[in-house]
């Protein structure tokens, strides 16, 4: 019995009953020391893909078996999604190993009689490949099949990108991410750290200076680059806003819901180590993430501040050159890292998270000093919590002005809306999908 197929099977039962996936495959498989880093990459590949599938999966095991996936029990249908997947994405697996491997796991999974089932159901579909149509005149029901995404998140993306637009971004969202990394320029030159990492495949970003993808990254969170602080794990979209917002040596920071530190510790770059990162979040654990990831790089002007944003901050109003929140938000726009997302987002929980954005800006506004920036940010594409909040926030408070971020950094206009925020998309730029919109109080 395949360790990686068993360990990948016991976390998605796990995430059926609720919870992050991320977390719970940290939890199951990363922590597992008897498994291999191969085994733990086959693993991760049978988790997310699935996760990522899901809905083509239940159609695949509908259509086959005339039976509502959700009547079986979870053992049968996790380990059928499991197999379904492999014979279904990754040609690198033998058929006869994928059904073969997956009718033992039921049989390790304590449902022996359903193996039976299990065994036809695979084989028919290797037989029928070629043949399962999704037969349906309705473009949005054809989608949320043939893309794999809820029926109500379709109809919304056709309604703000257009059809073809959105196949291309249900497309991109599909597709496993680039690892990408963001060199520490305290410490280390791109051009030489390009070198250094030359056998995992380092290629330079197409718009960060700062960054770098790596085509095979295994192991390289092991070795000495990263443990001495040469480089930070971090999205060229991610990177892309902290340029955008511009930090300065010498300037006064407040960086709200900031750990693990991805951003805060790019603005601490960006200002040569030298003046004051106030890094406020409201989570303990994420916080010792921070600052672990700040003594690694080398970063000596953060100070983290455990805080909850709902209620008023331990400081005297305008007292900070420049105020960045980075919004809590639905996450639509890196579903290609969080498959989960996609089930979990509702049209119920977007209206909440604007209403608790606009509150948490409120907040964020009464510490920028006269002259200052604000800048307001998600990794989120949906309007409501993106230009939506930004728009309702101007309409209040009269003493903000939006600055138009297209002459701010050199990047192509795509990356810009009209009104001049930002919005990365991962169709259009290979990156995850971001917002910005940089204010400043008059």
């Amino acid at each position: 019995m395949d360790p990686s197929r068993q360990k990948a099977l016991e976390a998605l039962l796990l995430w059926e009953k609720g919870g992050s996936l991320d977390l719970i495959f940290q939890r199951v498989v990363e922590k597992e020391e008897g498994l291999s880093r191969k085994q733990k990459a086959f693993a991760r590949e049978l988790v997310f893909g699935t996760a990522r599938w899901l809905k083509r999966l239940d159609w695949t095991i509908e259509r086959l078996s005339q039976r509502d996936p959700r009547s079986l029990n979870p053992v049968v249908r996790n380990a059928l999604r499991i197999g379904l997947y492999q014979l279904c994405m990754l040609d690198r697996v033998p058929e006869w190993a994928a059904v073969n491997e997956t009718v033992e796991l039921v049989k390790t999974f304590g449902k022996k009689e359903a193996s039976g089932f299990v065994n036809a159901l695979l084989r028919n579909f290797c037989r029928k490949k070629g043949q399962l149509q999704i037969d349906t005149d309705d473009p949005v029901k054809r989608a949320t099949v043939l893309w794999s995404f809820k029926e109500w998140l379709v109809k919304r993306w056709f309604r703000q990108f257009g059809e073809t637009e959105a196949e291309k971004l249900f497309e991109a969202l599909n597709k496993v991410p680039p690892f990408t990394i963001r060199v520490n320029t305290l410490k280390v030159t791109r051009e030489r750290l390009l070198s250094e990492l030359e056998t995992y495949g380092a290629l330079p970003t197409r718009f960060s200076p700062v960054g770098i993808v790596l085509l095979y990254p295994q192991g390289v969170l092991e070795s000495k680059w990263f443990t001495e602080g040469l480089f930070q794990v971090q999205d060229e979209g991610a990177q892309l806003v902290g340029f955008l917002f511009s930090p300065k040596p010498g300037e006064r920071i407040l960086d709200l819901c900031a750990a693990p530190g991805g951003k805060t510790t790019h603005f601490a770059q960006m200002m040569q180590n030298q003046g004051e990162i106030i890094a406020v979040d409201v989570s303990a654990e994420r916080i010792k993430f921070l600052e672990e990831n700040c003594k690694r790089l080398g970063i000596k002007i953060v100070k983290p501040l455990r805080h909850d944003l709902r209620t008023p901050l331990p400081f005297e109003p305008e007292g900070f050159d420049r105020v960045f929140l980075d919004a809590p938000c639905s996450g639509l726009g890196v579903i290609r890292r969080n498959p989960d997302l996609k089930w979990r987002s509702t049209p119920r929980e977007i209206l909440r998270l604007s209403n608790l954005q606009m509150r948490l800006l409120l907040e964020a506004s009464r510490h920028v000093k006269p002259g200052g920036f604000l800048m307001y940010s998600t990794c989120t594409l949906t309007p409501e919590e993106n230009q939506g909040v930004v728009e309702a926030f101007l309409e209040r408070e009269k003493d903000f002005k939006v600055i138009d971020l297209k002459g701010v950094f050199g990047l192509e206009s795509d990356f810009f809306t009209p009104e001049g925020y930002f919005l990365s998309l991962p169709h259009l730029h290979g990156t995850d999908g971001f917002f910005a919109a940089l204010m400043q109080k008059r």
